[in-house]
């Protein structure tokens, strides 16, 4: 399978009356496989849905860093046009900063990033 990595053109974060870190993105064909979100505590997050299939969140609003910051896993929840088609647990993995290694994203750089269009 190809190296598939997209920006996340639009994605929702809200928090559950228990304190857990609900996270709403598009859906996607595939079955997740070890999902896990690289963060650097900032404004940008890297989750991987499986070893080929990676998504930029960009631009993480600044009033959710502190509580993503501190969360050890997130709900993931995948969504077409207003309904759930699925949801998951991802482990969540802080680091100092992104891009922690580029190349395994297949990056060389955030403007890359920002260059990349879903052909989806």
């Amino acid at each position: 399978m190809a190296n598939n990595v997209r920006v996340a053109h639009k994605f929702f974060v809200a928090e559950g009356e228990e304190g857990e870190i609900y996270i709403f993105l598009d859906a996607s064909k595939d079955k997740p496989e070890n999902p896990r979100i690289v963060y650097d505590g900032k404004d940008h997050a890297v989750f991987f849905r499986t070893p080929d299939d990676k998504v930029v969140l960009d631009y993480i609003h600044p009033e959710v860093r502190d509580k993503l910051r501190h969360a050890s896993d997130v709900v993931i929840v995948e969504t077409i046009l207003e309904n759930i088609k699925d949801s998951y647990i991802a482990s969540m993995q802080l680091v100092d900063d992104i891009p922690v290694d580029w190349s395994r994203l297949g990056l060389t750089s955030w403007e890359n990033a920002a260059l990349i269009k879903r052909h989806h």
